[in-house]
C-alpha cells in the first residue's frame, strides 16, 4: 500500500511541476505580448505626432504662399527649407508606418474611385484628369 501511495504522490509532484512550468510560460507569452502591445502603441502615437507636425508644417507653408500672393513675398529658401522638412517628416511617417506593417492604400480616382496605376494622366474608367 505504501508503494501505492508513493507512487500516486510522485505522479501528483511531476504533475505539480509541470502545470507550474506551463504557468511560467503563459506569464512569459502574456509578458512578451504586453511589450508588443506597448511598442505598437507608442509607434501609433508616434504616428500621429509626426501626422500633426506635417499639418502644422503644411499650414506653414499655405501662410508662406498666401502671404506670397497678398504682397508679401516669402523667400524662396525659407519655402524650400519648410518643404524639406515636410519631406524628413514623411520619411519618418513611413518607417513608422513600415514598423506597424501599415501598407499605404493605392491611389484612386478622386472623381470614380477607381484604382490609377503610376503614370496615368486620366482615370481608366471614367476619364478623368488625375
Amino acid at each position: 500500500m505504501n508503494e501505492k501511495l508513493q507512487n500516486l504522490l510522485e505522479l501528483v509532484q511531476r504533475t505539480a511541476w509541470q502545470a507550474g512550468d506551463l504557468a511560467a510560460d503563459a506569464v512569459y507569452g502574456a509578458g512578451q505580448m504586453a511589450d508588443d502591445l506597448l511598442s505598437s502603441a507608442k509607434l501609433r502615437v508616434r504616428a500621429a505626432t509626426v501626422e500633426g507636425e506635417i499639418k502644422g508644417k503644411l499650414t506653414e507653408v499655405g501662410r508662406m504662399v498666401y502671404a506670397t500672393h497678398t504682397g508679401t513675398p516669402t523667400e524662396s529658401e525659407d519655402l524650400l527649407s519648410k518643404l524639406q522638412e515636410i519631406d524628413e517628416l514623411h520619411a519618418q511617417l513611413a518607417d513608422i508606418n513600415d514598423a506597424l506593417g501599415r501598407v499605404p492604400e493605392p491611389p484612386v480616382c478622386s472623381t470614380c474611385g477607381a484604382a490609377i496605376r503610376e503614370g496615368d494622366a486620366f482615370c481608366r474608367e471614367c476619364g478623368g484628369k488625375l
